[in-house]
């Protein structure tokens, strides 16, 4: 195991976690969010590879017409609940269904992650091909508390990799105020397995990296619009895009150009639970690579909550046909109780309590 399970773990597992406190919580950190955004925002850049401008259609309709349809719908009954959504209700949702989701429900959990990789050539032949075995976790890193997601891989085609314990254990034995710098480290050394990394670096290949998007800290600087509706397993959902509009961006080059980013999001509108996400970054003047990562969210009976279950990943060169791509595909399994806790606090500091 690369990292120690806690079975009595509160909150899903333990019992101990009241469903209203824990919405009355997240609720409280929507409101206190935006105050610290700013010094969050500086300590969560990530380096791959803004986007092509999508156009933004305006769905609004004149008042009036609007009325006379209302009036219209009501009087035949065919008014809905989906249809007194607006797109500030839903997206107060998902704000409010992240900060759930990453502080009591997906960072209470480590999971199994199998990486498909396929190197193809300009005319879609297989190269090579690559196979990781991970667990995949989410934790908080201090100065700024925000999460972070790791793959720790535990193998490359079947060969394990040495090293890893040792690793993990300098991530977390070392003081709080370096924790940031080394887990960086630990990102670009478990990149070192990917697929052409001359063509495509890459570091923010995790299932979980498009979820910041609807941090509450990020509001000021993105810009939604629905966009569609469409049937996600069972549930209506409705189909947003999304565009960072402002930096500094999430993702940059590696020389600390901003690299704005842009996709869509499957939401519930009810609850604003997110069904399935897409992320798309590059293919422009500056940096035409480009890359596409598309999750799906499944709930999870024993868990009592959606876990990501599929990463899809499709990296290219649009404006250079010729190139290479590498296509991706991840999937999830074996979540298991984990407490993230007891990895980050100093190894000292747990002894000396």
């Amino acid at each position: 195991m690369s990292v120690p399970l806690d079975e009595t773990n509160g909150g899903m597992f333990g019992g101990g976690f009241n469903r209203a406190a824990r919405l009355k919580r997240a609720s409280d950190a929507l409101e206190n969010a935006d105050a610290r955004a700013r010094r969050r925002i500086a300590h969560e850049r990530l380096t791959i590879v803004s986007l092509n401008d999508r156009h933004w259609v305006n769905v609004g309709a004149p008042i009036r017409l609007a009325l006379v349809m209302a009036a219209l719908l009501t009087r035949d009954g065919a008014v809905t609940r989906a249809d007194t959504h607006t797109l500030t209700d839903v997206m107060r949702r998902a704000h409010q269904y992240v900060v759930l989701y990453e502080d009591h429900e997906l960072s209470t959990v480590v999971a199994r992650e199998q990486y498909q990789q396929q190197w193809l050539d300009a005319q879609g032949h297989t190269k090579t091909e690559r196979t990781l075995t991970s667990d995949y976790l989410l934790f908080q890193l201090p100065p700024s508390e925000d999460w972070f997601g790791l793959r720790d891989v535990h193998d490359v085609d079947g060969t394990p990799v040495v090293d890893r314990t040792a690793r993990l254990n300098d991530l977390f034995g070392r003081p709080r105020d370096v924790q940031r710098d080394l887990a960086m480290e630990i990102m670009k050394e478990s990149a070192r397995f990917n697929l052409a990394p001359d063509l495509y670096f890459r570091t923010l290949n995790l299932p979980t990296f498009a979820l910041r998007f609807l941090r509450p800290s990020s509001r000021s600087r993105m810009k939604f619009a629905k966009v569609g509706e469409e049937q996600v397993e069972s549930t209506r959902s409705w189909v947003v895009e999304y565009h960072e509009t402002k930096g500094p961006t999430y993702v940059s080059t590696p020389d600390r150009h901003d690299l704005r980013a842009q996709g869509r999001f499957w939401i519930d509108p009810d609850t604003g639970a997110v069904m399935r996400s897409e992320m798309i970054v590059g293919g422009t003047r500056r940096t035409s690579a480009r890359v596409t990562i598309t999750v799906t969210y499944r709930h999870e009976p024993a868990l009592g909550f959606r876990v990501p279950i599929e990463m899809l990943e499709r990296y290219e060169n649009p404006r250079h046909r010729q190139d290479d791509v590498v296509v991706a595909r991840a999937t999830y399994a074996e979540f298991r109780p984990f407490n993230w806790r007891t990895l980050v606090l100093p190894r000292i500091e747990r002894e000396s309590r």
